[in-house]
């Protein structure tokens, strides 16, 4: 699989699907261009020093390397962003994550994150609580 290298690349795929598992989230879109899947990894420095950060990028990179050509869709960007358990999650496991996150992350009937903020709804308790005491 290609490398998504460029920021711009980024943050058009970040405006579509988003999926989460328990070693990354997953982020999706198609293309219209023909031709192989792309996939970028993002590893924040929340995950530890450079050397873990390093360690989890060549995890996640291998666990791509693992897909066969049935498990990766064409004409689709994504962009992996791990989290802390990518480092000890069993391998398998993460492969399997990656698979099944692949698929769903472009499927249309997959919710793309909350529809409203959570401010919303604790404002909105807030003045319930105000009205009836």
């Amino acid at each position: 699989m290609d490398t998504l290298k460029k920021r711009s690349e980024f943050l058009a795929v970040a405006k579509g699907g988003r999926l989460g598992r328990r070693a990354f989230v997953v982020q999706g879109l198609k293309r219209d261009a023909d031709g192989e899947a792309r996939v970028g990894y993002t590893v924040t420095k929340k995950t530890g020093n450079s050397v873990v950060r390093s360690r989890i990028k060549r995890r996640l990179r291998a666990a791509v390397a693992e897909l066969g050509p049935g498990d990766k869709p064409q004409n689709a960007d994504f962009v992996l962003i791990a989290r802390d358990s990518a480092r000890t999650l069993p391998f398998q496991k993460l492969v399997a994550d990656l698979k099944s996150g692949l698929s769903q992350v472009l499927d249309p009937a997959t919710p793309r994150g909350r529809e409203k903020p959570r401010r919303t709804n604790r404002q909105n308790q807030t003045n319930l609580r105000r009205k009836q005491g």
